[in-house]
């Protein structure tokens, strides 16, 4: 997927280096996030609901940085596409806390 999108990205010139990078971002981080959660001990059932919230936050994530204004004064677009990272970072520690005790 981040091949694809850099490539899209060195041929489409409509297809700002902004919009470009912070796709690549959104991208890795949300790897990083399936990963942790693949490798990680909390319980399954956690797992299982997390991955498909982490989905459809992903596919959220890259639909804002598609459309967004390719400056970062004033970028509404940009800072939801931040809070929704900060609470999958929350739902990751939080639920890896929740899961110690169950």
């Amino acid at each position: 997927m981040l091949l694809l999108n850099s490539i899209v990205g060195l041929i489409l010139s409509s297809y700002d280096i902004f919009n470009w990078v912070v796709n690549d971002i959104v991208i890795l981080l949300n790897t990083f996030f399936f990963i942790y959660l693949a490798v990680s001990n909390i319980k399954d059932g956690f797992k299982f609901g997390m991955s498909f919230l982490f989905v459809f936050l992903a596919i959220g994530q890259f639909i804002l940085g598609l459309f967004m204004e390719s400056v970062s004064n004033d970028n509404w677009l940009l800072i939801i596409m931040l809070v929704t990272i900060f609470i999958q970072l929350g739902l990751v520690l939080f639920t890896k806390s929740l899961s110690r005790y169950s």
